[in-house]
């Protein structure tokens, strides 16, 4: 042992030090080597607030159906919701407008616009266009039915336009309609066309949202009445309870992968410690809380409220 150096040639040397401190010789002072980079800061927690929808496509339900005695006409088809009267319009490759703060939608031929019809409210109804107004695709060029999402202002294929009330709501906190717009996919050869949602919008006043879907908000509804955990199984993504403590209901929403997944405490405590979705480990850049009542789920079982128990969906501005 060589005395005053720490045991071995070079020990308590300034070069020493330097290394032991994370420093290159050639570095400046200050200026570490290999140090972590600063943590981010936390993910942000949000609650929600309620916007009651009385108007409710279910996309899951539109379909085309082939005309069978004339083949190159096809007919629109949904199931939707209707808490008050409502007015269904039906668009054919038409673009979308805003005038004076309302959605305008513009069809590439005039004629083909399907008549705005009134229905009363209801759940559960079935809305097909009119013998009179199909989609006749012999109509139009294949590249007038294409959606390019490319172009500053897309053609959507369909439109379907739903607005509560028997005549326009002037009130700008209350929803004005919903619309869904839709592709067509055409098949190959004597194969039929077929309709896939692409998204669907609400009005509130002059403010547009876009509706998007939250994963799991389904199994937080049946809380409220009276599903039991065993319904959801093993308490994985198809239950109700928090996937963390396994206790507490789900309540807050990671974005932007939009999973349901964790009671309130959990996210506070997940948010100081992880990043990542405990679902499917995309980087949380949002945590969004979720209160609904078990009024507001018995009260409203399908309109699609932006954050509401019954949405199925999270509300975005589309701007």
């Amino acid at each position: 042992m060589i005395p005053g150096h720490g045991g071995y040639p070079g020990a308590n040397t300034p070069l020493h030090s330097m290394i032991l401190e994370g420093m290159r010789p050639d570095m400046p002072p200050g200026s570490f080597l290999n140090f972590p980079a600063p943590r981010q800061p936390p993910p942000q927690m949000q609650r929600t607030f309620t916007i009651r929808n009385d108007v409710n496509l279910k996309k899951g339900t539109l379909k085309l159906i082939r005309d069978a005695a004339k083949p190159s006409q096809y007919h629109v088809e949904f199931v939707f919701d209707a808490s008050t009267d409502c007015r269904i319009s039906v668009y054919y490759a038409a673009i979308e407008k805003t005038i004076e703060g309302m959605p305008t939608f513009l069809p590439l031929k005039e004629m083909t616009t399907h008549p705005t019809e009134l229905r009363s409210k209801g759940l559960g109804q079935t809305f097909r266009t009119r013998a009179s107004h199909p989609l006749d695709v012999s109509l139009y060029e294949p590249a007038e039915l294409a959606f390019d999402p490319k172009l500053p202002q897309p053609r959507f294929p369909i439109v379907v336009c739903m607005e509560a009330g028997g005549k326009r709501n002037p009130d700008p906190t209350k929803v004005q309609s919903q619309t869904t717009f839709v592709k067509v996919i055409p098949g190959e050869g004597e194969a039929a066309f077929t309709a896939q949602p692409l998204k669907q919008k609400i009005q509130v006043g002059s403010t547009p949202y876009e509706l998007q879907e939250i994963f799991g908000i389904d199994q937080h509804a049946k809380a409220g009445d009276g599903a039991s955990s065993a319904e959801g199984g093993d308490g994985g993504d198809n239950s109700r309870e928090c996937v963390i403590c396994m206790t507490e209901a789900r309540d807050t929403t990671v974005l932007p992968c939009r999973h349901m997944c964790m009671c309130s405490d959990c996210a506070r405590q997940l948010r100081m410690q992880s990043n990542k979705c405990p679902i499917c480990r995309t980087n949380i850049e949002q945590l969004l809380q979720i209160k609904i009542s078990k009024q507001e789920a018995a009260d409203d079982p399908a309109a699609p409220a932006a954050a509401n128990a019954t949405a199925r969906g999270e509300a975005t501005n589309a701007t």
